[in-house]
């Protein structure tokens, strides 16, 4: 039986990526002047050809998934609602080999899929069930269901444990990898950098999300390690170990770490972009903090505190989607990375990674993706491919190399 099912909110049926397909929709493979049209037309074409979202699903019958499949007992990935949830979304029962097709963010199309081929139909079809992925919440909203997770899209600790790899996200990276198969916005009065208020906005709905799946799990399941920060117990003991060198400050050791790459970012966003919210931030997740590290069997306990550091989020991310993002602005937030690097590369590789791909999204947004600059920040995704051999020292002289190019 397949149960490769939509969204519990969505009542109408994926029709298939199929439907896109036609070249004078969105199957073109030349791009529309945005003179003659508001779309590129390519959509599909990007989408079939470049996206790995179109291999999603093959992805499920390689040797690793198989492996993992057998470890979990898992017959058919394809169909098993533990992968297919996110594996197989957007794709209609009789063509679950297109894997993550258009409607997995475009939203279930069999009710707007006619209207908004009209004109002036985008209010109408919103109406129908389309989603909104031009709104920088939405998307985040959008992408962190599967890329972060939700109440019926786990990957929890059993799963990484049989292979399945950590989710690590941030939204202006990863859609830029994507490709990009739409326009970007263009800047606007109050909006000058729109490309820095996605990785903002982006980082404030993670938080308040990743506050909310913590909040869910130690409610229901607990302890479920999947939350904590891996590399705590997955390291090297030895007398030369970095972690033993830096110690344990502000915590026993051996006490329980909540998984800071969730929160390190957000943070230093806050101090600079919306700063009359720190205090109650940091206070919030203080108590989330304390919770795990030293109340860490009492599952009740941390769930209201990550309750409440997500409602503290959800006001930051209401905040930020009014904010116009300067060049000024960027600038600081670069320098506040920098200067706070140091102390995030010593909660791990996770939190490295993250603030990694914040340094990416700003200098990008700054330099318009300069070759100089990218290669400088390919050396430090480079270094990140392997974590055990992770050092910060080496992780911070990489990153300021990186961050002393953007001009």
């Amino acid at each position: 039986m397949v149960v490769c099912l939509p969204l519990a909110a969505q009542q109408a049926a994926y029709i298939g990526a199929g439907g896109c397909a036609s070249s004078n929709c969105h199957g073109g493979t030349t791009p529309a002047q945005e003179s003659v049209s508001r779309i590129l037309g390519t959509e599909y074409s990007i989408w079939a050809v470049s996206d790995k979202h179109a291999k999603a699903a093959q992805v499920l019958s390689n040797p690793r998934s198989k492996r993992m499949a057998e470890i979990l007992g898992i017959q058919d990935p394809v169909t098993d609602r533990r992968c297919a949830s996110c594996h197989v979304v957007g794709s209609p029962p009789s063509s679950l080999s297109d894997g993550v097709a258009c409607e997995a963010c475009h939203g279930a199309a069999e009710k707007w899929l006619g209207p908004h081929t009209q004109k002036n139909s985008h209010a109408t079809s919103l109406g129908l069930g389309l989603a909104e992925t031009k709104n920088p919440r939405k998307r985040a909203e959008l992408c962190l269901s599967c890329h972060l997770g939700a109440k019926d899209r786990v990957v929890d600790h059993e799963l990484i444990a049989a292979g399945h790899p950590d989710l690590a996200f941030e939204l202006d990276t990863f859609g830029w990898a994507q490709p990009a198969h739409w326009r970007e916005p263009k800047p606007e009065a109050g909006n000058t950098l729109p490309r820095v208020r996605l990785w903002a906005v982006g980082q404030a709905v993670a938080l308040r999300e990743g506050m909310k799946l913590l909040a869910e799990r130690a409610a229901a399941k607990w302890p479920e390690l999947a939350e904590l920060e891996c590399y705590q117990c997955h390291h090297d003991l030895r007398a030369e170990s970095w972690r033993i060198q830096r110690g344990y400050p502000n915590r026993r050791p051996g006490a329980m770490q909540a998984n800071l790459a969730r929160t390190d970012v957000a943070r230093i966003l806050i101090s600079v972009a919306a700063p009359e919210q720190k205090a109650a931030v940091e206070a919030a997740l203080g108590r989330v903090e304390e919770a795990v590290q030293s109340r860490f069997a009492e599952g009740a306990a941390i769930a209201e505190a990550a309750r409440a550091a997500a409602a503290e989020a959800e006001r930051v991310v209401a905040r930020l989607e009014a904010q116009d993002f300067s060049p000024a602005m960027a600038r600081s937030l670069v320098e506040a990375l920098t200067a706070s690097v140091e102390r995030v590369a010593g909660n791990g590789p996770h939190s490295a990674e993250q603030i990694l791909m914040s340094l990416d999204a700003l200098s990008a947004a700054l330099t318009k993706n300069d070759r100089r600059v990218q290669q400088a920040m390919g050396e430090v995704y480079t270094y990140l491919e392997h974590p055990s051999v992770y050092n910060p020292r080496q992780f911070v002289t990489l990153f300021r190399k990186a961050a002393a190019q953007v001009n």
